[in-house]
């Protein structure tokens, strides 16, 4: 999988022009993937109100011709009806064509987000710990919302623009040759502009990628609960506020500039396009004046070389479009063309029966780091073993922990099962024998039967196995008293949400845990929000939970681990001690300076 994930961390490729045709079919295809109903109606609205156009301008020359003869209002009723019909199926097909917008939008965003979704939840965990990964993943997220549709939008606009084009500028070639000549000229600095202010913006939107998420997160710290607790004793509003707008002042200063160029090319383009249209019409006025057109076909010529020259503005908005789509395109793209390459690289082999676990001479690296938080560590943890994982912060027991779990790759080294490498297995095989309670477990603001059943979702709506686990868990009693048990919604954010304290909602994980099932188990200080009698009651429940499982417990209170069958220390992310309570206490060394640091503190108290 790693040729994929380094994709993923590198910038992606930049051709836009030569890719142009590659990512309008992309646009289009996914359009039409996503809704294909209302992308076909909305193709024939955008080429009928075009078509419409055309025909508006034939019928008014006709009545123009007409009444210019000093023909009679029967004689002209005709054709005043079709311009009127004409008129009314126009102006009605842009109305419907607005509607089937809002709906073809919501459609393509929701497909478009979908596919970044896949692509997000099936890398490897470690791309999660890499900033290029956040850049490009932050790009694709906010370019899969709106960028297909707006190129295919764009890709409508120009069929509408080239039909209505057509017919007017036949209309006009029939008329007079050089005035179709002329206009289509006066268009090509508008164009040029346009092409040259897509990139500008684009180079402008990616060079404030890491500047945006930086200023997201200072807002996510500013207005949730999570950090309001915080914010509010420290008083960190104030700074925090400073340096969040900091951000916003020095992301305008870099936008100021960007807009004042492209108003500045916009303004040439369209000064000479203005004057190259004046010309066009100084020439009709001349070709009037000598008698080489007729009133009525200057009329017309008149009438079509405005008409012309708006939907050679909707073409060129149209093909601009196009073009600046197709260089924040790539950004989603290229982010969720990964995903056959993801598929392929995926191991299929099915694990084997989860008797003996190994970590064999692991040791890893995070992206952003320097050093290694792993060094060839070795592990064994049997069936109905409780095996106990202890040491200092930073020591590498979470990271270990999760590469057990199949959640990181070990830099070098193995994991095996049954002497099976885990590289050749399938990731989401391999954890469904797992049942894993981080230390930063998720508080799922659902009812507390749906906290439970998400442990195995397959099964959630199976209401006797989430009291089991509950009362596994020590959790019932506290869920009966809430307003509605299991089915009362959790949470104070949404309306009707009871919130819980820490160590309720640590037990309700453990319970989504044990709802799992898992011949594998991985609890991660499991007991840090409990009190001492909650604590001691857990322990003896992990024990007997344990029967024919493996259970891998890390905890920094050493008290816990003692009936543990085996404890590994981990000291500067090596295995420094391993063995039982009795066999490291007799040893003296590192295990038994904290055990007896642990002691002396809690008989201090």
């Amino acid at each position: 999988m790693s040729a994929p994930i380094d994709e993923l961390f590198g910038p992606p490729s930049r051709r836009p022009i030569k890719r142009l045709p590659r990512l309008v079919g992309q646009a289009v295809v996914l359009v039409w993937r996503a809704a294909p109903r209302q992308f076909a109606l909305s193709v024939v609205l955008q080429v009928g109100a075009g078509l419409g156009l055309a025909g508006q301008l034939l019928a008014g020359r006709r009545l123009l011709a007409s009444v210019l003869a000093g023909q009679g209002l029967d004689a002209v009723l005709d054709d005043l009806v079709l311009l009127t019909i004409l008129t009314a199926l126009v102006s009605f097909a842009g109305m419907a064509r607005t509607e089937q917008q809002r709906i073809l939008s919501e459609l393509v965003a929701r497909y478009a987000t979908n596919k970044v979704i896949e692509v997000a939840s099936a890398v490897d965990l470690i791309a999660y710990d890499d900033p290029q990964f956040h850049d490009r993943f932050q790009r694709a997220r906010m370019n899969a919302a709106v960028r297909p549709l707006q190129m295919a939008s764009g890709v409508l606009g120009v069929l509408s623009a080239t039909a209505a084009i057509g017919g007017i500028g036949l209309a006009l070639f029939a008329l007079e040759p050089l005035f179709l000549l002329l206009v289509l000229v006066a268009y090509v600095p508008v164009w040029l502009a346009t092409a040259r202010g897509s990139k500008l913006i684009h180079a402008y939107s990616v060079q404030q990628t890491a500047r945006d998420r930086r200023q997201a997160y200072l807002c996510h710290l500013l207005t949730e609960k999570e950090a309001a607790k915080e914010m509010r004793a420290f008083d960190l509003h104030g700074p925090l506020r400073r340096r969040h707008d900091q951000l916003i002042d020095e992301k305008l200063t870099y936008l100021r500039t960007v807009t004042r160029r492209r108003l500045l090319l916009g303004l040439v383009a369209n000064v000479a396009t203005a004057a190259l249209t004046a010309a066009s019409l100084a020439v009709l006025v001349g070709f009037v004046t000598t008698g080489r057109l007729t009133l009525a076909s200057a009329g017309a010529a008149a009438g079509a070389i405005v008409l012309l020259g708006q939907r050679l503005q909707a073409l060129t908005s149209g093909a601009g479009a196009i073009y600046e789509s197709a260089l924040f395109l790539e950004d989603f793209t290229g982010f969720v063309d990964m995903m056959p390459a993801l598929r392929a690289a995926r191991p299929t082999a099915l694990p084997p029966s989860w008797r003996i676990l190994r970590a064999e001479h692991v040791s890893f690296r995070y992206p952003a780091r320097p050093e290694p938080s792993l060094h060839d560590v070795s592990i064994e943890i049997r069936a109905g073993q409780v095996v106990a994982l202890v040491g200092e912060n930073g020591s590498g027991k979470t990271t270990l922990a999760k590469i057990l779990a199949g959640l990181y790759a070990p830099s070098s080294g193995s994991v095996t099962l049954d002497g099976a490498d885990a590289r050749a297995m399938d990731p989401a095989r391999w954890r469904d024998g797992l049942g894993v309670l981080f230390q930063d477990f998720m508080r799922y603001h659902f009812t507390a039967g749906e906290n439970v059943g998400l442990g195995r979702h397959e099964h959630s709506d199976d209401r006797e196995r989430i009291h089991r686990a509950g009362s596994q868990a020590g959790v019932d009693e506290m869920v009966a008293r809430l307003e509605r048990g299991y089915d009362t919604l959790l949470g104070p954010e949404f309306y009707g949400g009871s919130d819980l304290s820490g160590g309720q909602w640590q037990r309700l994980a453990l319970a989504r845990v044990f709802f799992r099932d898992a011949p594998f188990l991985i609890l991660d200080e499991p007991t840090a929000a409990l009190d001492a009698r909650a604590e001691t009651e857990l322990f003896e429940r992990v024990r007997l939970l344990s029967r024919g499982r493996s259970v891998l417990l890390i905890s920094h209170r050493l008290a816990s681990v003692r009936s543990a069958d085996r404890i590994y220390v981990l000291a500067h992310g090596r295995v420094a001690e391993q063995g039982t309570h009795d066999e490291l206490i007799a040893q003296g060394e590192l295990y038994a300076e904290l055990f007896r640091l642990q002691a002396s503190a809690y008989l201090g108290l």
